[in-house]
């Protein structure tokens, strides 16, 4: 510590001398006034649990309020406060006349010890509790099982806590269901302290219920009815906070605005609340370039355009391009809203993807797609047709090239605690696709594919994540099913310890993972998983799975491919990233694989 005022001193001497000076006194002053403040401990006795949490709590925040180098009044006035504190500590819970005894004791210097001796004496019951809700919304089905499951019955130790939570929760439900000027016409808890004994009175009056007003938007691009589509309230509905704050979420997750004011304006001599919203649109273009690598593209360049004002009923145009060594990707789409511009889209859509995984296989695929996106009940169902060519060579073997007009049907679902880092939750996602000869295909194949996920956190410093990956193509020929349509197994989301669709292509995918996280230290973690699986043409037949060039020794040993492994996982404000090592147990010969994972949690 001295060392440190000395350089303070000497470089404010230097550069400022006149104010170096007062700064350093000022710190001086600083470290001696916190050297001079006292401490305390408080040890409280005769009483546990909750009870003993609030007094503990009260008692300590004592010397909080004492003053930079307090004085020998000050600190005599926080053990003049300590049995008043504790007195008020113990009320909530019924506790009305107890008996303290406080002793203190110095340590040594500035250092204090308060034992604290409590005998809370009797407690507080309730005799008897008068519960009503009046009003126009007195038979509202919220507030009235509010009053049925009131949480203070006769007999019960009075609990003053709990009574005002109860309140909070009717001013809650009123608020939900639109009554926005609700009050209390009595309130009171009587205590006779000579029996003991509380009864509670509470009446609650909704007061009026109020309404939506129109919804009135200041911005100059888009037309009204198209912004009148976010809205989902219609003018008249009983008002709702909550729909208030769904428009201001749903704005604000469109491209379409940079600032978004939603004001609800209420009047005191009308039930109707208008709201006004006013909008700043965002830029029309937006740009996006990174570079990147992992282990399953390798070294990577994406970039993104975004054209957002397009026309003013909210169509745009989004584009995005990834160049790798293993997969590159052009895509760009134009979007249309539906009646529901948040939760239903329309789009056409151009794709070009080039893949040369490590599997000896390489494929062109052109696509030119039109959709749907949308929210069904609980799930995001997304829905295509695409005129598709594709040009392919599976595993080393002649290249073919196919046609067809592909439907396809996605459902995504998930539900985390949490997006970046999640200790509970899971996601499903299950997607069908199919062509046939009579419309315009030169194949017929019909393919389903299911990808659950799950994350439980046992203990808060531990994390279980399970994944599946399943699917089945029914086709004559499975060579016949382009490389971009095929299933493979391997890599870092898939069977670490092989490498990106090192095992495939089949007819079949069967993959599992479990994976164990223990928090070590601060954002780090430390990770030990096992994998398993595979993708082949034949649950039977070990030479139907062989694609390319004849493999000698193929036998259904081979069929369960499993690896171990260890890792480190670095929880970043933008997701997990997690280096991981594997050993394959299902072939000896092969060595340690290295992968990196980046944000793969959801």
């Amino acid at each position: 510590m001295f060392n440190l005022i000395k350089l303070f001193w000497h470089y404010f001497k230097k550069h400022t001398p006149s104010k170096g000076v007062l700064f350093f006194t000022a710190l001086l002053l600083a470290i001696i006034a916190q050297a001079a403040n006292p401490s305390f401990s408080f040890q409280v006795s005769g009483i546990d649990g909750t009870i003993l949490e609030n007094v503990q709590k009260s008692v300590e925040s004592l010397p909080r309020r004492l003053p930079d180098n307090a004085s020998a009044a000050d600190i005599a006035a926080v053990f003049d406060q300590v049995n008043d504190t504790v007195k008020k500590a113990l009320a909530p819970y019924g506790y009305f006349n107890p008996t303290i005894a406080s002793k203190k004791r110095l340590l040594k210097k500035n250092e204090w010890a308060i034992t604290i001796q409590i005998q809370p004496g009797p407690q507080t019951r309730i005799n008897s509790v008068h519960v009503a809700v009046i009003g126009e919304g007195e038979k509202e089905t919220t507030l009235q099982k509010a009053v049925a499951d009131f949480p203070l019955k006769a007999g019960m130790p009075l609990n003053t806590d709990l009574y005002e939570q109860s309140k909070k929760k009717f001013l809650a439900l009123a608020n939900t269901a639109g009554y926005m000027s609700p009050t209390f016409t009595h309130h009171e808890i009587r205590v006779n302290k000579a029996t003991q004994l509380a009864d509670i009175d509470l009446v609650f009056d909704t007061g009026p219920q109020y309404y939506f007003g129109g919804v009135h938007f200041n911005q100059s691009y888009y037309q009204d009815s198209f912004l009148q589509r976010f809205p989902q309230f219609k003018e008249g509905e009983a008002y709702s906070p909550a729909a208030v704050l769904k428009l201001q979420e749903s704005l604000t997750g469109t491209p379409y605005f940079s600032t978004i004011n939603v004001d609800p304006r209420q009047t005191p001599d009308s039930t109707d609340i208008p709201i006004w919203v006013d909008l700043t649109p965002s830029k029309a273009q937006a740009y996006n370039l990174g570079v990147g690598y992992g282990t399953d593209t390798g070294p990577r360049l994406t970039a993104s355009w975004e054209q957002r004002h397009v026309t003013d009923t909210g169509q745009y145009l989004k584009t995005f391009l990834q160049l790798s060594t293993i997969q590159s990707t052009f895509d760009a789409r134009y979007i249309i809203p539906g009646k529901d511009p948040v939760n239903e889209q329309y789009y056409v859509g151009v794709s070009y993807q080039q893949q040369s995984p490590p599997n000896n296989s390489n494929g062109q695929t052109q696509k030119l797609s039109v959709g749907k996106q949308q929210l069904w009940d609980t799930w995001i169902l997304s829905s295509s047709l695409s005129l598709q060519h594709d040009r392919y060579s599976l595993a080393g073997s002649p290249y073919n090239e196919t046609s067809m007009l592909l439907p396809s049907l996605t459902l995504y679902k998930t539900s985390y605690d949490d997006i970046i880092l999640p200790r509970n939750g899971y996601s499903a996602n299950i997607t069908m696709r199919g062509a046939s000869k009579p419309t315009y295909s030169d194949t017929n194949f019909a393919q389903i594919e299911f990808a659950p996920k799950f994350i439980i956190s046992p203990f808060e410093f531990s994390r279980i994540i399970l994944r599946g990956d399943f699917g089945y193509t029914a086709v004559k020929d499975p060579e016949d099913i382009p490389l971009s349509l095929q299933f493979f197994a391997g890599g870092s989301d898939s069977i670490r310890g092989y490498d990106y669709e090192e095992l495939g292509p089949g007819r079949y995918l069967f993959v599992g993972s479990a994976e164990y996280q223990q928090h070590v230290y601060k954002q780090w973690w430390g990770t030990a998983f096992i994998d398993a699986g595979n993708a082949v043409n034949s649950l039977k037949d070990p030479a139907s799975n062989v694609v390319g060039p004849d493999e000698p020794r193929v036998n259904l040993s081979d069929l369960l491919k499993r690896s171990v492994g260890i890792g480190i996982m670095y929880a970043s404000p933008v997701g997990p990233i997690e280096l991981t090592v594997a050993k394959p147990l299902s072939d000896g010969n092969k060595g340690l694989s290295v992968q990196f994972i980046m944000g793969g949690n959801i």
